[in-house]
């Protein structure tokens, strides 16, 4: 099993799990990549081998954004990159999976450069942010700005978890940050995140894309709310949504055997019956 990582071109960190000889699966994780403190490591690689696993046999990449952004890049810049990466990589026609604001350059990527996507899954994410998620990232971008970095990163756990992890996990945070520097690796850069994704509206666009698409996301999720996933379902030819009862926006760590197993079967070919355990 391939267990590689690094930073592309000295300045977008990715990580390369599964089998090398498999199918590209090309993953776009979500806004907690600009809040990396340090570069890519095996510590982490290693655990998204474990989050993987249901797709072992796939050459997964997970890539994430450049380090220094440039001021004003928006979902459909990040998108422009990101095809240069699967362009240079020879990883097209490849699977992809957009994770949060992932999931909002993944829609530009497919509508923009339908050559590079077989099939799309969009995880937590949706055309654009609900109103709570709205204000929620609003406030992000303030505390980032004024570097209060601990008290934002157990804001994401609370806005993020369900059930006991909704307050045990900001508790954790706090601590860690009386111990830890939080400060990210490249400040600005969540700045420019947290803006793009109050920009982001992809309502124009899904007409464009053409790749068979899985919407999936929780149904208890803070940042999209169930009108917003339909939308997103219902503005795409070929989409699928699959719904997870009592589940947030961390749906893909706190469900992923059980989301992998959803992704890895559309993304054979299987649909309605035969999509869900």
């Amino acid at each position: 099993m391939t267990l590689d990582y690094g930073m592309l071109d000295g300045r977008r960190p990715y990580y390369r799990v599964g089998d090398p000889d498999g199918d590209p699966l090309f993953v776009l994780p979500g806004v907690s990549d600009a809040f990396q403190r340090g570069a890519p490591s095996r510590a982490t690689a290693a655990v998204l081998s474990r989050l993987y696993s249901g797709v072992s046999d796939r050459d997964v990449w997970v890539v994430g954004r450049r380090r220094h952004i440039p001021v004003g890049s928006s979902t459909r810049d990040m998108a422009a990159e990101y095809a240069t990466v699967i362009d240079e990589q020879g990883l097209w026609p490849a699977d992809v999976v957009g994770v949060s604001m992932g999931g909002f350059i993944a829609q530009h990527l497919a509508s923009d450069y339908a050559d590079y996507v077989d099939s799309l899954a969009l995880v937590s994410s949706a055309t654009r942010l609900g109103g709570h998620g709205e204000q929620v990232i609003r406030d992000w971008r303030t505390l980032a700005g004024k570097g209060k970095w601990a008290e934002l990163a157990a804001d994401a756990e609370r806005e993020s978890a369900t059930g006991v992890k909704q307050t045990v996990g900001p508790l954790l945070v706090e601590l860690a940050g009386t111990f830890a520097d939080l400060r990210p690796a490249v400040p600005a850069d969540v700045v420019v995140s947290l803006s793009a994704c109050l920009e982001h509206d992809s309502r124009n666009v899904l007409d464009d894309i053409d790749a068979p698409t899985l919407v999936a996301a929780g149904d208890a999720d803070h940042f999209f709310p169930e009108p917003r996933l339909r939308e997103t379902k219902d503005g795409i030819d070929d989409a699928t949504l699959a719904l997870f009862k009592g589940a947030g926006h961390d749906l893909a760590v706190s469900e992923a055997d059980e989301l992998n197993g959803i992704v890895r079967r559309f993304f054979d070919g299987f649909r309605g019956d035969g999509l869900y355990p």
